[in-house]
């Protein structure tokens, strides 16, 4: 069942955010496509569309090594790279699969809107992170956590004014 998040106290917020705060850097593969390259850019986020700086073609891994290197944030349509085997959360630059591969683009302007507005002043908000993006605009987050070396999974959806719902399972 959907439970609301209740806001931090203030201070907390402040401590928060100047820890994660930095402008994120995208890199978007070909699978998402040029058009969503340069609306990024015209909103004034540094973006790299892969075919443009000669990753068109290349190998998944080939476009994770080079996302990694340069510290952006993937995004893509490729559910491939959620595959921790091929894809392992050390060297996770941070991937999030948007909803409509497939030539469906339902929930993809909306999902990328919100991508941005979350991420793109807060690289670090969800650090090393796998988020995948439903046509409903569910974020299903999975995490390396570094301290007890396992994989948390959170389940997110963003609405007006700042509400935010997490997943709980019904006990009952």
């Amino acid at each position: 069942m959907w439970v609301p998040l209740e806001a931090p106290p203030k201070k907390l917020l402040r401590e928060v955010l100047a820890k994660i705060t930095k402008r994120a850097r995208f890199l978007v593969d070909e699978s998402l496509g040029e058009g969503a390259a340069r609306v990024i850019g015209e909103l004034r986020y540094n973006v790299k569309f892969a075919p443009a700086i000669g990753l068109g073609g290349r190998s998944d891994g080939e476009v994770f090594a080079f996302a990694w290197a340069e510290r952006r944030l993937l995004l893509t349509h490729d559910k491939d790279f959620l595959n921790d085997r091929d894809f392992p959360f050390h060297r996770n630059p941070g991937v999030i699969v948007l909803p409509g591969g497939h030539g469906r683009d339902h929930g993809l302007a909306a999902a990328l809107a919100e991508v941005l507005r979350l991420m793109g002043n807060f690289q670090n908000l969800f650090p090393n992170a796998k988020i995948e993006i439903s046509d409903d605009n569910t974020w299903n987050i999975r995490h390396f956590e570094r301290d007890d070396g396992c994989i948390r999974q959170t389940r997110l959806r963003f609405g007006p004014h700042d509400q935010v719902w997490q997943w709980e399972e019904d006990d009952g």
